[in-house]
């Protein structure tokens, strides 16, 4: 009769028996071996249902927790909580340039025509004490060799090579000449040059967005060589303030927001008093002047009129003041003077970084409002407009927290807590990330049932009949029977001539290499 040949080797080397071997019979008829599923497929087999059980379940609960989690992102929250405090500044140069006797040049006495030079620059900078004292970029106020003297000597030596009074290519020599022998003054002959600084903040009144200008004097003020960090004074109370980080906080790597006012984005757009910010992280510590001054390389742009804004870490602190940038890189590459020179030159004018009751309401409701508590976000931004009811922010944020309030009341006494709307972009409900979560639950699961089916035995076929092969399953051509070969002895140990390994029974193939057994 015909033995049954038991495949050990791969699927594909049923394939390899040669015209004339009898082919294997399976239980199902199919041309393939009998796969009988060992305990732990069966387990498997019983545990699928009720895992796509849970996981539905699962699913199911996603709509209902999704909506409960806090509003807006980090970023969000510390632009939140140092907007308040960022104010735009202008600054008005005039000086007059006067060429001494002891000059080289055969031009003598004021330029200009004895009119003076005047010119205007922007910055920002940001309130660190309610009282009204603001700190800013040095360069931004500096009226010495590295400010508005060495702005006056430039327009002065291009104002005497115009006039014939000098050489396009001698710019350089009559420039350090300036620097070493003409005056520069203002209205009074041997002063500084004349100096004005209006500050200015953005505020709502009636509901329109408008701006309160204030003259500022300077206290201090370190020039770029030396720190770059000033202290200004407005009469002012009840500003909004911003806190200084110490330096043990601020480490390589750590995310930044810098804030200012940049000038080229009014060459395109609407003028406003809404400041940029600008994300990146700290890249490096540096020094300058031989290691006298510190200065923190980062990864956020700056551009003109940003000088002396806040760059601020993820919790609204200050870790530095908007310095500077390298022309001409391709990308943001840019330095701030860090928070320790805020704090020195405060200690050295007896001011202190505190929060006003303003702040202290008004970060509060920032705090209630991201957390999701609208009512006791509406509270704190009333008693902050109570103090000062031109708070900009306040007004906002109270305005955004009652629209909420009104999409998502409270529940009544006893009553079941009504699920809050979804946000407009996030109609229904689910988040993105909940829909990618259910797509592939739902092909994991779907995979596992497939292959759990194919693992499942088909019908079982009639048992052999001496003489005969098993006839095959409907529509399957029955295998060819070829010359009858003797089966070994059960008791025969037999061994693959390939590896070595021992052969099972009546094997055609090694189960270990899969190579073909010779018949004996």
């Amino acid at each position: 009769m015909y033995q049954l040949a038991e495949s050990e080797g791969p699927p594909s080397t049923l394939a390899e028996l040669q015209p004339g071997e009898p082919r294997a019979e399976t239980s199902s008829g199919e041309g393939r071996p009998s796969r009988r599923r060992s305990p732990m497929r069966r387990t498997h087999a019983r545990a699928l249902p009720p895992l796509a059980t849970m996981f539905l379940l699962i699913l199911l609960a996603l709509p209902a927790t999704a909506q409960t989690t806090a509003v807006g992102t980090p970023e969000e929250r510390a632009a939140a909580i140092a907007r308040p405090a960022l104010l735009y500044t202008e600054q008005y140069f005039t000086a007059w340039v006067r060429v001494p006797r002891s000059s080289e040049l055969y031009f003598q006495g004021y330029v200009n025509g004895g009119s003076p030079f005047e010119w205007a620059t922007r910055c920002s900078a940001f309130a660190v004490n309610p009282s009204g004292y603001l700190v800013t970029a040095g360069h931004c106020v500096d009226l010495g060799e590295e400010g508005a003297r060495a702005v006056a000597l430039e327009l002065a030596t291009q104002w005497l090579i115009e006039n014939g009074w000098a050489y396009q290519q001698d710019y350089g020599y009559w420039l350090n000449e300036g620097h070493l022998l003409w005056g520069v003054e203002g209205t009074e002959r041997g002063s500084e040059p004349d100096f004005e600084m209006w500050v200015q903040r953005g505020v709502a009144a009636g509901g329109l967005r408008t701006g309160e200008a204030y003259p500022a004097r300077v206290v201090g003020y370190r020039p770029l060589s030396q720190g770059d960090v000033a202290l200004v004074k407005i009469e002012e109370s009840d500003l909004p303030v911003v806190l200084v980080a110490q330096d043990a906080q601020v480490t390589i790597g750590t995310e930044v927001l810098s804030i200012g006012y940049p000038g080229s984005s009014d060459a395109v757009t609407d003028a406003t008093l809404e400041p940029t910010f600008k994300d990146g992280q700290i890249n490096s510590e540096k020094t300058r002047e031989g290691g006298l001054f510190p200065v923190y390389e980062m990864s956020a742009a700056l551009s003109g009129g940003m000088s002396g804004g806040a760059t601020v870490n993820l919790d609204g602190e200050v870790v530095g003041v908007n310095s500077f940038g390298i022309v001409g890189e391709t990308e943001a590459f840019n330095f701030l003077s860090p928070a320790s020179l805020v704090s020195e030159i405060l200690a050295q004018n007896g001011v202190e970084n505190v929060l006003g009751p303003v702040d202290e309401s008004y970060r509060a409701g920032i705090d209630a409002y991201f957390a999701g508590d609208h009512a006791a976000a509406i509270e704190h931004f009333d008693a902050v407009l109570a103090i000062s009811p031109t708070h900009q922010q306040a007004q906002e944020y109270r305005v955004e927290a009652s629209r909420l309030a009104a999409e998502n009341p409270p529940a009544a006494e006893g009553e079941e807590p009504v699920a809050p709307k979804p946000a407009p972009d996030e109609e229904g409900g689910i988040p993105a990330w909940a829909i990618a979560l259910i797509a592939v639950g739902v092909l994991v699961v779907a995979g596992l049932l497939v292959l759990a089916m194919r693992r499942r035995p088909g019908p079982a076929a009639p048992a052999a009949v001496a003489g005969r092969a098993v006839p095959a399953a409907p529509g399957v051509p029955a295998a060819e029977p070829g010359p009858l070969r003797a089966v070994p002895p059960a008791t025969e140990t037999s061994f693959c001539s390939n590896c070595g390994r021992e052969l099972a029974p009546a094997a055609r193939f090694c189960a270990a290499c899969g190579h073909r057994v010779e018949a004996a």
